[in-house]
């Protein structure tokens, strides 16, 4: 018994398209997913019957990836990051009176809490346990400062 062991150009196509979609959840960016729907694009023109040589499915990915990135960019990028407030420099604006969540017990004022689902360094004067509502009050670089009573001007 011999096993066939050669794989279609189409599912090689496939695969690798399949496996740069899978990437942009770790590859920052938006970019990893257009690729992806290029290699699958070229793997369904396969997998139909469309004759391709080895040269025009490399090219053909070429096109359709850059073709992708410039035309649909900017329409689903926002899918991806979500919205967000930004200053004039780019700077994200954290408004004060924000709640968040604390994900762990602030021990000698500093601990970590949850804003727009990313985990961020924490400071407060106030004493904080795990799960508690904490309100945003400034941010000093990296790190949100947060108290366990909203602003009263929130």
């Amino acid at each position: 018994m011999t096993i066939d062991w050669g794989v279609s150009p189409a599912a090689i196509w496939l695969l690798i398209g399949v496996l740069l979609i899978l990437a942009e959840f770790v590859l920052p960016g938006v970019i990893a997913m257009f690729f992806g729907i290029a290699a699958v694009l070229v793997g369904v023109l396969l997998l139909v019957g469309v004759p391709l040589s080895l040269n025009l499915q490399i090219v053909l990915f070429g096109a359709l990836a850059i073709l992708l990135v410039v035309v649909a960019r900017r329409r689903v990028s926002s899918w991806f990051r979500g919205r967000s407030e930004h200053a004039d420099e780019g700077v994200e604006v954290l408004t004060p009176g924000t709640p968040v969540t604390a994900q762990t017990d602030f021990a000698q004022g500093t601990g970590v809490v949850s804003y727009r689902g990313a985990r961020w360094n924490a400071e407060s004067a106030d004493p904080i346990a795990a799960g508690q509502r904490a309100w945003i009050t400034g941010r000093r670089g990296l790190v949100l400062q947060v108290a366990s009573a909203p602003p009263h001007d929130a």
